[in-house]
């Protein structure tokens, strides 16, 4: 059975094209290249409004050739593992790739050693939840893969904040099941989430500031923890501008944050519901110049919204994440 997608589905799915093709070729020299899909997802996914098929992440990976990955990993609950495997082999029959059925939190302990002679090997990893579904044990385990090399395994990791915000409510009756909190503790591998929501809950913050303080959460620990030298936030909105999910992209190569920092800019100037926004802020900025009332947002922060020329061409930058609100260390 197809499932069907909003068009922020396809766009992320095209920065993932991108980035992958730019890192295979960036990679060519290389005899191996090893791609991991943590969350594969079904075989059929359709965009909801036009009817179109969209081609999930484990067919963009299998699709590029020039050079092509040497090694595919996929992993996915047995209910849709069965119904992976046989699309993927059915369109790929001579590609070297592996479909391990089960939690992949689990699945990627003995994936890993089975590449354990292949450490030097460029590799990517794609953690694309539909929750709070991976562990930081699990990003842990990757970033250690690679041990007494230059690099670790890249991640480009969705971080569902607006989906597990809506378990924690702000609003009268504020108890929070005891399920949801050990689900979100076990993927940042910390309570310190715990610190934002109270803040929440004091209205010491608003809405946005908690969102970007959960990100940024999720930012420092793999710097400063996984040790990851840059890590690339992508806000993912819907049709009508509203934030939906985050893409936070992990890497310890400078042509992996340069290539990243040029995707990023060039999706934040076709995406129609990020240009929406940008717009708007312009407006809002114009507005609040002429009237003499006071903007709400920094220079440094518009910098990072505003067209910087007049063909909106909006400039995207890295940025170090802060120290998480309420905690010394992250920890």
């Amino acid at each position: 059975m197809a499932r069907y997608w909003g068009i922020w589905t396809r766009e992320k799915l095209q920065i993932l094209e991108r980035y992958l093709t730019a890192f295979n070729i960036a990679a060519k020299r290389s005899s191996e290249r090893i791609y991991l899909d943590l969350f594969a997802g079904v075989p059929d996914n359709v965009d909801r409004k036009t009817g179109e098929a969209i081609s999930g992440s484990p067919r963009i990976a299998l699709s590029l050739t020039n050079p092509p990955f040497t090694r595919l990993h996929f992993f996915e609950l047995p209910g849709n593992a069965r119904k992976v495997e046989d699309a993927l082999r059915a369109r790929y029959p001579d590609r070297d790739f592996l479909v391990h059925p089960g939690d992949c939190n689990k699945e990627i302990i003995d994936a890993l050693k089975d590449l354990e002679s292949l450490r030097w090997a460029p590799s990517f990893a794609f953690i694309d939840p539909s929750g709070p579904d991976v562990h930081w044990e699990t990003l842990a385990r990757l970033a250690a893969h690679r041990k007494n090399q230059k690099t670790k395994i890249e991640l480009w990791l969705l971080l569902p904040v607006d989906l597990f915000v809506r378990t924690l409510p702000v609003e009268g009756e504020v108890s929070v099941r005891p399920e949801d909190a050990a689900r979100i503790t076990e993927m940042y591998g910390t309570g310190a989430w715990k610190h934002i929501y109270a803040a929440r809950l004091r209205d010491d913050i608003r809405a946005d500031d908690a969102r970007e303080e959960y990100v940024n959460l999720m930012r420092y620990r793999l710097e400063t923890i996984l040790g990851y030298k840059w890590t690339h936030p992508f806000e993912v909105l819907n049709e009508r501008g509203r934030p939906i999910y985050h893409m936070i992209f992990a890497t310890d190569h400078p042509a992996g944050t340069k290539i990243m920092t040029s995707i990023y800019n060039k999706a934040a100037q076709e995406f129609p519901a990020m240009r929406r926004k940008a717009d708007r802020l312009a407006k809002e900025r114009q507005l609040q110049l002429e009237t003499g009332s006071m903007w709400l947002f920094g220079d440094d922060e518009m910098s990072a919204l505003l067209p910087a020329r007049d063909d909106a061409v909006y400039a995207y930058r890295y940025e170090p994440p802060w120290r998480p609100l309420g905690s010394k260390s992250g920890d």
